[in-house]
C-alpha cells in the first residue's frame, strides 16, 4: 500500500534527510500541539510510522498511552524496533491491513503516509473501522492546492516511490465519502518557500 523498496533504501539514514527540519519535525510537532488540547487517548495508532520517530515522541508526551505504529517496509521496522523499544510501543511491519481487525484506537495519525496509497478511500474506510466513537484521524502531507505546490510535488516525486498528491479541498471530500466528519485543518509551521503542508480531521460520528 505504501510502496517499499525506496523506503528501505532510506531507512538508515532516514532521520538525516533534507526534509526534517522543514517538514517532517513541523509536522510531529503539529500532531503533538493538537493531541494535547485533546482528551487523553488510551490507544493511538500511527499508520506509515516509518522509523517510529512520532511514536517516540508520542510516548514521551502521553506516557501512559500505548502506541502502535505499521508500515511496510522490514528496514524501517526494524530501525524503529532498535531505535525505539519500549513496553508501550509496539510496532507492526505491514500495511493498516495487517492490524488485528480487534485492535481499536482513539486517535489515528499518518504524516506523510498519504500520497503513496494507491486506494485512498479503501484506506480510510479501514481506518475508520479501527477508531472507536468519536475517535478522530489526522493526516498530514504535501498537498497539491496550487502551482506553486505541483511544482515542487513533482520535485519530491523524483526521490519517493509513486505517488498522488491531493488538495485540500479533495482529501476533505474522500474523508467525507468514507463516513468522516471533517474536523481542524491546519497549517505546518515551516519556512515561507516551503509548499502546501495541512494537517487533515477525520471525526468518526
Amino acid at each position: 500500500m505504501f510502496g517499499q523498496k525506496i523506503w528501505d533504501f532510506y531507512a538508515s539514514w532516514y532521520e538525516k534527510l533534507w526534509v526534517q527540519k522543514l517538514v517532517l519535525k513541523p509536522s510531529r510537532a503539529l500532531i503533538i500541539h493538537t493531541l494535547k488540547a485533546l482528551p487523553p487517548a488510551k490507544r493511538i495508532l500511527d499508520a506509515g510510522c516509518g522509523i517510529g520517530e512520532l511514536c517516540n515522541e508520542l510516548r514521551n508526551e502521553f506516557p501512559s498511552t500505548i502506541i502502535e505504529g505499521v508500515d511496510p517496509s522490514p528496514k524501517m521496522i526494524d530501525r524503529a524496533i532498535q531505535l525505539f523499544a519500549d513496553k508501550n510501543i509496539r510496532f507492526i511491519c505491514g500495511n493498516t491491513e495487517n492490524v488485528p481487525k480487534t485492535e481499536m484506537y482513539d486517535y489515528i495519525v499518518s504524516t506523510h503516509a498519504f500520497p503513496y496509497i494507491r486506494d485512498k478511500q479503501l484506506f480510510l474506510k479501514k481506518l475508520i473501522s479501527h477508531l472507536n466513537p468519536n475517535g478522530r484521524i489526522f493526516l498530514i502531507f504535501g498537498n497539491n492546492n496550487n502551482l506553486y505546490d505541483a511544482f515542487w510535488l513533482k520535485i519530491v516525486k523524483l526521490t519517493t516511490s509513486k505517488a498522488q498528491y491531493l488538495s485540500v479541498e479533495q482529501t476533505s471530500q474522500l474523508f467525507v465519502e468514507a463516513g468522516f466528519k471533517i474536523g481542524q485543518i491546519k497549517r505546518i509551521e515551516s519556512a515561507f518557500f516551503v509548499p502546501s503542508v495541512y494537517l487533515i480531521e477525520g471525526i468518526k460520528p
